[in-house]
């Protein structure tokens, strides 16, 4: 295989029409036979890769270029997901502008050519796998929970169900409940993922008063929790789920790595990835 069945492979798994913003193929290969995958990259993983004969290197997290200059556009998927779970429109898009706000000053300030330039240099192909890869992990989230999750099941009920998942059972962390109870039943809830980042608290707040009961995000910043605490927690009824960033995006990649396999690729899996 070449980097370009490669990304495309990952575009097709998880039905999408075209690579994402946030992903991209820095140094391309067009004889690819071993791959050493991890959930990132540096400069130091890409020259192992090298000393250790690997034919490319592959990182879910963008390394710079495009894909980390592109991942402002990613977040409105963000608006997508709410729309999906009856949040209205507008209110989405502003709640995604919001993100967007916040984040765009550090995305401007990246240093986007570091590790390419450097990959470029060591003449050792390299990529990352973004969006595909959580598409991929938000569907199995949303299609375990909606197996068997109503909205009167209670949020540790729901969270048992998640927890059937290899890559949870694997975790060396767990899936925790940053705000709400366990006897809380679920009511409207949405899997909030493949979107760039977290929404933090423009997205779950939005979620929150425009009828979703429960968000599930997969990591979120400590400041935003405190913002939503303050602001829904004394409600007592509203629940954010948090099911760890690790084991979340192997529930992505996995599949991924497996079709690789399949296609007679070797595949080494660091950097964090669970593999069930």
């Amino acid at each position: 295989m070449d980097t370009r069945a490669i990304m495309d492979l990952a575009v097709k798994l998880a039905r999408q029409s075209r690579m994402p913003e946030d992903s991209e193929i820095y140094v391309p290969s067009s004889s690819v036979h071993r791959v050493l995958f991890g959930i990132d990259a540096d400069i130091g993983m890409i020259l192992a890769a090298k000393s250790l004969g690997y034919d490319l290197v592959i990182a879910h997290h963008p390394l710079g270029g495009k894909a980390s200059l592109g991942i402002l556009k990613v977040f409105e998927k963000h608006g997508t997901n709410l729309a999906r779970a009856g949040v209205p429109r507008p209110a989405a898009a502003k709640a995604v502008r919001a993100m967007q706000a916040e984040h765009a000053p550090r995305v401007h300030a990246t240093n986007y050519d570091h590790v390419p330039s450097l990959a470029r240099l060591l003449g050792m192909p390299l990529m990352s796998i973004h969006n595909p890869c959580d598409e991929i992990g938000r569907k199995v989230m949303d299609e375990t929970l909606r197996g068997s999750v109503r909205s009167s099941t209670s949020v540790k009920g729901a969270l048992a169900t998640l927890n059937r998942l290899p890559e949870f059972a694997k975790a060396e962390t767990d899936i925790v409940l940053r705000m709400g109870k366990p006897s809380n039943s679920m009511g409207r809830w949405v899997v909030l993922h493949r979107a760039g980042t977290n929404g933090g608290y423009p997205i779950a707040s939005c979620a929150f008063r425009n009828g979703i009961d429960t968000v599930v995000y997969i990591h979120v910043d400590p400041a935003h929790v405190r913002r939503l605490q303050d602001e829904f927690g004394d409600r007592g009824v509203k629940n954010l789920i948090v099911t760890g960033h690790v084991a979340s995006d192997s529930i992505g990649i996995n599949p991924l790595v497996r079709a690789l396999r399949e296609r007679g690729l070797e595949v080494t899996c660091v950097s964090g990835i669970v593999e069930p």
